[in-house]
């Protein structure tokens, strides 16, 4: 009887872990999509608008490069330097959503060098849609901001003459120039050309029904709770009008707070390691179980500040690398000054009970099988199993051991280490809740086996079905977290 209680209480534990773990994803992902549609509606009011770009590496570009004949490389610390090899360059300005260019058609160009070198603009629709060209004549001969009104251009669409496109879900510069010449950018901004008028916050529904109005910037609440209904009714907003400000329902529009200044990010990432620094293997000034207790949180503290946005960029950053560096380097000196009293652990235990961990995977599949969007490759499962390798390193191997010697209770162990593991796939409330049911099972079988690889083997298969079956309207939207899980899909 004492067993069967025991049983319950961690299953009730656990349901309340889970129901938990989906109020935060969603109340993240909710926060997220407000400060989006704040900073939005604050650039509209300002005679901005949300597409804007700071170039100051290579990484600020598409693919980190030039397509063409050329390279890009940073000028010092306040603008990028193109590199002409002789020929036609393009250079692809990221778009974290579509680009409305009917509410700003205006392309400012700020230049700290440059040369009178032919420039065209070249567009896309969707990114399967034909390329539409125009030329924009020459840019300066000296440092300047140039300022170009696409809808002024003669665009031509599939060789064909057309009108400016309205949206943008590509948006490159094509500048021809001979060997040895160069320029340097240090921003573009897309501008309205006339003060735009921002309505009233109306409802999702009556947004839907209502005809779009030329001229204006609709407001639209969103009633969606859930994280990935709420991306998904924010992409579909967008996909009708890509200068629409989306808000979650009932938010009411404002100026956000300035954002945190750059140095920020690294003094959090400073002060992460001062707990590190405090349970450093064999510490004096603590007993034990709190050193092994506080050397399993500081193991996960860089993981889970990667989740909860330091690193805050669409594209994996310094900031959030130097975090990930900073744990696996953190775990692997624990592992190096391995401390005795743990449970040993190896790499492949008896072939008897190594199928288990492939229980979540099997479930995986069967949720491919309802959602499938493509077929896994063995391509996908090589690049996700260094991934999978690292992470049940860290939670298995580095957190779950020593909260299980610091706790004490196999069931608080599992609990603990499962929730850790969830976490750091905030704010991603369907993966979160995944990860904390997968982490349940893993965790219970290592700490019965000690052994590693079938655990991993199973979350590199799992993580393959599961990114096959995510779409941006599912209920699965991706395999992201962080900043990039908020990025738009349309």
């Amino acid at each position: 009887m004492r067993a069967l209680a025991h049983a319950t209480a961690a299953a009730l534990v656990a349901l309340a872990l889970a129901a938990a773990l989906a109020l935060l994803g969603n109340a993240l992902t909710r926060a997220g999509v407000a400060r989006q549609g704040e900073r939005a509606w604050a650039d509209w009011r300002a005679a901005r608008s949300p597409w804007r770009w700071t170039l100051r590496q290579p990484r600020d570009v598409i693919a980190g490069r030039v397509f063409g004949p050329g390279r890009v490389s940073a000028a010092g610390t306040d603008a990028l330097t193109v590199a002409f090899a002789g020929g036609a360059l393009q250079l692809g300005l990221r778009l974290a959503r579509p680009a409305s260019l009917r509410q700003a058609p205006l392309l400012a160009l700020q230049l700290t060098r440059s040369q009178a070198l032919p420039l065209s603009i070249i567009v896309r629709r969707t990114l399967t849609a034909p390329a539409c060209v125009a030329a924009a004549g020459r840019l300066p001969a000296t440092a300047a901001t140039l300022r170009i009104d696409l809808a002024a251009l003669h665009w031509r669409c599939a060789d064909a003459p057309a009108v400016m496109p309205a949206r943008a879900a590509m948006l490159r510069l094509q500048i021809a120039g001979p060997a040895g010449a160069r320029i340097a950018l240090r921003g573009a901004a897309l501008l309205p050309t006339a003060p735009v008028v921002l309505t009233a916050p109306v409802p999702w529904s009556a947004w839907r029904a209502a005809a779009p109005t030329i001229g204006t910037v609709p407001v639209v609440w969103l009633p969606a709770r859930f994280s990935s209904h709420l991306l998904a009714q924010r992409d579909a907003l967008w996909r009708r009008d890509p200068a629409a400000v989306a808000l979650p329902a009932d938010v009411l529009p404002h100026a956000p707070a300035a954002p945190a200044t750059k140095p920020w990010g690294w003094i959090v990432i400073a002060l992460c390691a001062l707990p590190m620094l405090l349970a450093w293997p064999g510490p004096r000034h603590l007993a034990q179980r709190p050193a092994w207790l506080l050397q399993a949180l500081a193991a996960m503290l860089p993981v889970l500040l990667v989740a909860f946005g330091i690193g805050d960029s669409q594209t994996p950053d310094l900031r959030s690398g130097a975090l990930i560096a900073l744990a696996l380097g953190y775990a692997l000196l624990l592992t190096l000054r391995e401390d005795a009293a743990l449970r040993p652990w190896h790499w492949l235990g008896s072939w008897r009970a190594t199928w288990l961990p492939l229980l979540p995977a099997v479930l995986a599949s069967v949720l491919w099988l309802l959602q499938a969007q493509h077929a896994p490759q063995p391509a996908d499962f090589a690049r996700y199993l260094p991934w999978a390798a690292l992470q049940q390193f860290l939670v298995l191997v580095v957190v779950a051991r020593r909260l299980d010697a610091a706790l004490g209770r196999r069931a608080a162990t599992v609990l603990a280490a499962a929730t850790l593991f969830a976490l750091g796939h905030a704010p991603n409330t369907a993966l979160m809740l995944l990860a904390f049911a997968a982490g349940l099972w893993w965790t219970w079988w290592f700490l019965r086996r000690g052994a590693l690889l079938p655990v991993v083997l199973a979350h590199a298969l799992a993580g393959t079905l599961l990114q096959a079956s995510a779409s941006d309207s599912g209920w699965l939207r991706s395999l992201a977290i962080g900043a990039r899980y908020l990025g738009s899909g349309g």
